[in-house]
């Protein structure tokens, strides 16, 4: 069975802000420009198999502190010191992309911007849009010189222990579940010493937000908000994901 490419663009599906995507076509035009630094989240062992030319494999989408048991993000001089070596200046424009429906390369995107860096885009339909368009290849890790990145910390977007234990049961504040039904439930700990959730919060995994099929890409911005609203996810509340 053919693979559907026939999706809308990132800018004609409604978003208030679609500037967070680039397509497969800018980014073929991009790959070789010396200000764009591009990201593969899939991890080292697909970045190895083939990956968008000049596209530099990561350690950890997460970004996670080794001294803290690798569960919480990077500090701001560690962070710096990670992207610095990627070639990641603070000019730099990041573009990251992987397999799983921009689950990873939103991760990416998150911790650029909570360390001030607003400069990074995600790839709309990822590795598998790019490799079903039969766009260029490669296996040739690039040579990159050191970058100068500056971390700048931007706690408006994050939210600790104390902001959660606030918000429970809080009617103007919705506590958003986005992992899987498994680990909702409990069966699965994921390594944690507990499984479950947090009381009250609302379950809506994260695939829910991504349309069918072998190339995954976020739903049209109607459809969104369609799912969130039969959840009481509405604008008129805070919300804190997990």
């Amino acid at each position: 069975m053919p693979i559907d490419l026939d999706t809308l663009s990132p800018d004609k599906r409604g978003y208030t802000d679609s500037s967070i995507f680039v397509t497969t076509e800018w980014l073929e035009r991009h790959v070789d420009d010396p200000k764009v630094r591009i990201l593969d989240t899939d991890g080292a062992p697909q970045w190895e198999r083939a990956h968008i030319p000049n596209s530099l494999p990561v350690l950890d989408h997460y970004y996670k502190a080794a001294e803290k048991g690798r569960t919480f993000i990077q500090g701001p001089d560690e962070f710096a010191k990670t992207m610095s070596a990627l070639g990641i200046s603070d000019d730099t424009l990041v573009i990251g992309y992987d397999s799983a429906g921009c689950l990873y390369s939103f991760r990416l995107a998150w911790s650029l911007r909570y360390y001030g860096h607003k400069q990074v885009k995600v790839l709309d339909g990822g590795f598998p849009k790019w490799l079903a368009e039969g766009r260029p290849l490669s296996r040739t890790k690039p040579s990159v010189a050191p970058g100068r990145f500056t971390a700048r910390p931007d706690k408006s977007i994050w939210a600790g222990k104390e902001d959660v234990m606030a918000g429970i049961g809080r009617k103007d504040t919705v506590i958003l579940d986005v992992r899987t039904d498994d680990e909702w439930d409990g069966s699965n700990k994921r390594d944690n010493v507990r499984g479950g959730r947090v009381p009250g919060a609302v379950h809506l995994e994260y695939k829910n937000f991504l349309t069918r099929g072998d190339v995954p890409t976020v739903l049209p911005a109607e459809d969104l908000k369609e799912i969130l609203l039969a959840h009481g996810v509405t604008p008129d509340k805070k919300i804190i994901t997990y």
